[in-house]
């Protein structure tokens, strides 16, 4: 038996070992190359693992070609491909479900990936003392090595043909919850890269928690970071540089409705570590451009160059969790250098609402710097310009314009903005003016305090849309136009067009709390060339104004005082000089907060003034005002006082030489006007003028006195104006109006009396109206009453005059006219002479419709003369044809007339009665009575024709004298109208037919005889006892035509004849037949030729007398010899 030994016990440990190592490596390694021992692993672990070939020489160590490995643990997903690698990992842990891997070396990396991030490109991947257990992962380190290789997280590329060195070490940490900043804390290293990359996909992570800043561009980038617990510390730094590089700035972060702008040029992005974290983006060559612009937009303003510089506390790996937080310990810095505004109209939308200045236009320059602290801001800009085009209030003005606006402090949290010490210098002129406007203005103090006017974070609107801003300013400076109080006197007194003008000194204070302005709030103007706009006028003068607010109270008043002196006053309207008054005075007070009810006052009073031309008044009268003025001064005062959108007060007018028309006569002389303003209501279109008089001491056009007072105890009226600053259509007229006068001219009535009938009054008298108005319509009752000693009125073409009244009464829709003379005289409108005289003239007329504006229309009319004497019928001559052989010689008689007037239309009847008439008919004188009855009707007004048939002209006792001096007594003679035509002119125009009946044919037989032959024997035998017979006569202007003359005496007597008489010249032919005996007479002035034989053919053969040609009329100046010797 051999014994063991020592060596032999050793040597067969050592073949079992090597047994076994042979048994591992075939085992081992066979397992690792079979899809068996995968999937083995697949099964057993979160990851899914793969490889080309697999050796390992032990166990613990492992070697890999074609490395996979992807999978999810504790919800963090894990990617890695490399050409080989080469694992030392600890067995005995793995017992517990733990991997201690003592050491990985990984070469020919292609893709590293954690959760969104990703590195590909060529490198290598080494780590030492990995441990990952119980939900715990450790790294002692992690160095990574990557050639052109790319960066990307998810989809973004952020940085593409890197080259990455980092040498990282990871800190014990629960997987679970390692998420965003908990994870980033376990990394500590370093980390060098260089390459191309995004700056928004790089920066803007952490700057999201501003709100406001944003940087884009792409170019290379260069970094240094060293991380210790997750933060970067000092001596870090990243570098960006790219030709186009763009910064965008959110203002809407600042002001509601704000603007996104960005600005490109070429520069640079860099970010480093010292005892802050710092950002700086520098541009050259810069262009700013509102961000929503339409491609092609010219940008807003283009510069040399822009730099921002941006700290923080610190700079951590993962963008900040809290932005609310992280925001409030960030401080920038933006400058903005050497740049110019291509068009200033872009930066009006900056100018607050009420600031009455409008930027229109230009280039200008622009240099700012704002400063970030922690939601606070403060800089300032300069912007100046030598040609801008801009617009101060109304005006449009071009020239010169210089803004400092320093920005002490803006707070979005707060919102507290202070821009104490503030200038404004303005120096421009008006289009076609040479003198330029010049504005300076300086804010020693402004600062506004207002949380809804700036965005809040949550962009929540202010409840029940409150604006609780307060604000406290200071202004002192010197403006040319004070169209910038406009906001402030229009919410307070806009209802009057209330607005100041001109420029001056200026200074005030303004305090406003929770929206309202409070007591100590102030403002005063002082100046040479001040102005004001009111009631639709305009006031320049010297004197001051001062604005300022009373004590606090449930409703604070605010204050306007007004003074000018030595003022122009001038309408807007047309620019007319209304008066230059000594002294002008403007006080009003109105509640200081726009919200509440308006409550205000205003009075405007005015001393001493000189109205220059006194028909510029003309426009503040209605277009039916009885007053027209035309031309001359006056002086004027007077007091006007609004409360409340209603007024009171009263204005005197008064002048010697003023020229005009009152109650349609024209007048020069004195005026004086006091017109009382017991109300006025422009809202209701009423007003209250009771107590107004008028007293006018001139004469007319024709150099007559007049002497006019007129005085309304009672006037108050209801729409009928166009009230100035109101759009409400004018309402009709209602109201009540009483006056008392005394004038010397009625003809304004003639207004309301219809042409057609020829109705018109004039004279002087007493006047009372009483006048009811209801939507332009006069009410029943009202009357309109007219006394005068010296009446006159007119009709048809007579004018009758004497002591008289008159009375209009409204009936409801229509009047009634009632004119009386219990006296008068008569005569024709041609006439200077008094022709008769009568007792009661009474004219009544009736109207269906009475209109205010239009007078009586559709009006019956009826003229009763009843008793008119008349002293000489010779002045009834004009009515007869001129020369034509027919005239009253003498006689006296009486008449009544009656007529009835419609429309244009009439009737009416004649009556003449004369007891001693005389008159001549060619060459003979009848004399005796004389009795006509004229029946009219069918009457034409317009041409005055009527129909006269039924009239009657009779006479009697008469003594008929022929041209040989032979007389008859007891004559008579009755004519018959049984169908004729007249013309009421002087003379008449006569075409009728006439049935007559004398006691003989001796008027008609002396004639056709001419008794100056002396064949009275012929006339004898002609001249018979009662005849009877028919004619036509005819007269016009100068001729008496006879025609168709058929007058029988019994059987044996026949006279006919067609003659003409003109001018004492007779001409025709009569035929005569006594018995059996016939006579031809031709007649031809005074020769007369007789006709024997065939006489009643040659009779039938002539013409009518309306045919008949007579001599023209030869006057005695044509007899004259005018002939030069």
């Amino acid at each position: 038996m051999i014994r063991s030994t020592p060596l032999r016990t050793l040597a067969r440990l050592a073949l079992l070992l090597a047994a076994l190592h042979a048994l591992y490596l075939v085992t081992a390694n066979a397992l690792l190359n079979s899809d068996w021992g995968r999937r083995q692993l697949d099964r057993a672990s979160p990851f899914t693992l793969d490889w080309e070939r697999a050796w390992t020489a032990f166990p613990g160590h492992l070697r890999v070609s074609r490395l996979r490995l992807d999978g999810t643990a504790a919800g963090h997903h894990v990617a890695l491909e490399a050409e080989s690698a080469t694992l030392g990992v600890a067995l005995a842990p793995l017992l517990g479900r733990e991997v201690r891997l003592r050491r990985l070396d990984a070469e020919g990396i292609r893709h590293v990936g954690l959760d969104g991030y990703r590195l590909q490109g060529s490198g290598s991947l080494h780590l030492a003392g990995l441990h990952w257990g119980a939900g715990t992962l450790a790294a002692k380190a992690v160095q990574l090595t990557l050639d052109d290789g790319s960066v990307l997280r998810d989809a973004t590329r952020l940085v593409e043909g890197v080259t990455l060195e980092a040498d990282l070490a990871l800190a014990p940490m629960a997987l679970a919850e390692a998420t965003g900043s908990a994870a980033g804390r376990a990394v500590s290293g370093t980390v060098a890269l260089a390459g191309r990359s995004d700056a928004y996909t790089v920066f803007n992570p952490y700057l999201a928690s501003l709100g406001w800043l944003e940087v884009g561009g792409r170019g290379d980038l260069r970094g240094e970071v060293v991380i210790e617990g997750g933060e970067v510390q000092p001596g870090s730094r990243l570098r960006l540089d790219s030709p186009r590089l763009s910064v965008r700035l959110d203002e809407s972060h600042w002001l509601e409705e704000g603007t996104r702008y960005h600005i490109d040029g070429a520069g640079s992005v860099e970010a480093e570590m010292t005892a802050r974290a710092r950002l700086a983006v520098e541009l050259d060559g810069i262009e700013m451009a509102d961000v929503a612009a339409s491609p092609g937009s010219a940008p807003l303003l283009r510069g040399e160059g822009f730099q921002l510089e941006l700290t923080a506390p610190a700079l951590r790996l993962q963008a900040p969790s809290d932005p609310r937080h992280e925001a409030r310990d960030v401080q920038a810095r933006l400058h903005w250098r050497n740049t110019e505004v291509g068009d200033i109209a872009a930066l009006d939308h900056y100018l607050p609402a009420g600031v009455p200045m409008t930027l229109e236009g230009g280039v200008a320059r622009l240099q700012g710097e704002l400063a970030y602290d922690g939601e606070r801001l403060s800089g300032g800009f300069d912007l100046s310009g030598e040609a801008l085009a801009l617009r101060l209030g109304e005006q449009p003005l071009r020239g010169r314009l210089g803004l400092h606006l320093p920005i002490a402090e803006l707070d979005v949290e707060r919102g507290l903005v202070d821009i104490s010490g503030t200038r404004l210098d303005l120096d421009a002129a008006a289009p076609g003016e040479a003198q330029p406007l010049t504005t300076e203005l300086q804010l020693p103090t402004a600062r506004f305090q207002s949380p809804p006017a700036w965005r809040t974070r949550d962009d929540a609107s202010p409840p029940d849309g409150a604006a609780p801003w307060s604000a406290d300013v200071e202004l002192h400076g010197r403006v040319a136009h004070l169209g910038m109080l406009a906001p402030f006197l229009v919410g307070r007194f806009g209802d009057i067009g209330l607005a100041l003008e001109g420029g001056g000194r200026l200074d005030g204070t303004l305090r406003i709390r929770d929206g309202q302005p409070r007591e100590g709030s102030q403002l005063e103007v002082r100046s040479e060339a001040l102005g004001a706009r009111f009631l639709g006028v305009q006031a320049r003068g010297e004197g001051r104004a001062h604005l300022a607010l009373g004590p606090d109270g449930p409703d604070p008043q605010a204050d306007v005082e007004l003074v000018l002196d030595d003022v122009a006053l001038t309408r807007l309207a047309d620019g007319r000089r209304l008066f230059q008054a000594e002294r002008l005075s403007l006080t009003g007070t109105a509640s200081a907060r726009a919200k509440l009810p308006h409550s205000r006052s205003l009075a405007v009073e005015w001393h001493g003034a000189r109205i220059p031309d006194v028909a510029v008044l003309n426009a503040y009268l209605p277009e039916t005002a009885p007053l027209r003025l035309e031309a001359g001064w006056a002086d004027s005062g007077g007091r006007i006082l609004l409360e409340d959108d209603r007024g009171r007060g009263r204005i005197t007018l008064a002048g010697d030489a003023i020229r005009g028309r009152l109650l349609e006569e024209d007048f020069q002389g004195e005026l004086d006007v006091t017109l009382a303003l017991r109300e006025i209501d422009p809202d209701r279109q009423r007003v209250d003028l009771s107590g107004s008089r008028l007293a006018l001491t001139a004469s007319s056009h024709r150099g007559e006195a007049l002497h006019t007072l007129l005085v309304l105890p009672r006037a108050r009226l209801e729409g009928g104006f166009d009230w100035p600053g109101r759009e409400a259509p004018r309402r009709p007229l209602t109201g009540t109006l009483q006056l008392d006068g005394q004038l010397d001219r009625l003809d304004f009535l003639n207004a309301f009396l219809p042409d057609e009938h020829g109705l018109a009054v004039q004279g002087g008298g007493r006047l009372t109206l009483d006048l009811d108005l209801a939507n332009g319509e006069v009410m029943p009752d009202s009357q309109l009453r007219v006394h005068s000693d010296r009446l006159a009125v007119r009709f048809l073409h007579y004018e009758a005059f004497g002591d008289g009244s008159l009375v209009l009464e409204s009936t409801g829709p229509g009047a009634q006219l009632h004119l009386s003379l219990p006296r008068f005289g008569l005569r024709r409108q041609e006439g200077s002479d008094s022709l008769i005289d009568g007792r009661r003239l009474e004219i009544h007329g009736r109207t269906r419709q009475l209109d205010p504006s239009e007078g009586l229309e559709a009006l019956s009319t009826r003229i009763d003369m009843p008793d008119v004497a008349i002293p000489d019928l010779a002045a009834f001559n004009d009515y007869l044809p001129r020369d034509a052989g027919i005239a009253f010689l003498s006689g006296q008689a009486t008449m009544a007339t009656h007529l009835r007037l419609e429309g244009l239309g009439a009737e009416g009847r004649l009556a003449l009665n004369a007891s001693d008439a005389r008159l001549a008919f060619d060459e003979q004188i009848l004399e005796g009575t004389l009795a006509l009855e004229a029946r009219l009707s069918d009457g034409d007004l317009d041409t005055l024709r009527f129909d006269v048939a039924g009239s009657r002209l009779s006479m009697s006792d008469v003594r008929l004298e022929n041209a040989a001096g032979d007389l008859t007594r007891g004559w008579w003679a009755r004519l018959e109208v049984p169908e004729g035509e007249m013309r009421w002119v002087a003379p008449l125009a006569l075409d009728a037919r006439l049935d007559l009946a004398m006691r003989d044919s001796g008027l008609l037989v002396n004639l056709f005889v001419d008794s100056a032959r002396k064949r009275g024997w012929l006339r004898d035998r002609l001249t018979l006892g009662e005849v009877r017979g028919q004619v036509g006569v005819m007269f016009d202007d100068d001729t008496l035509r006879l025609e168709d003359l058929a007058v029988q005496g019994g059987s044996r007597l026949e006279l006919l004849a067609n003659v003409a008489l003109r001018d004492s010249h007779l001409a025709g032919r009569a035929l005569a037949r006594y018995g059996p005996f016939r006579l031809g007479i031709e007649l031809d002035g005074e020769r007369r030729r007789w006709q024997l034989r065939n006489v009643r053919a040659w009779y039938a053969s002539g013409r009518p007398a309306s045919e008949l040609t007579l001599p023209d009329r030869t006057e005695w100046v044509d007899l004259l010899d005018a002939e030069p010797q």
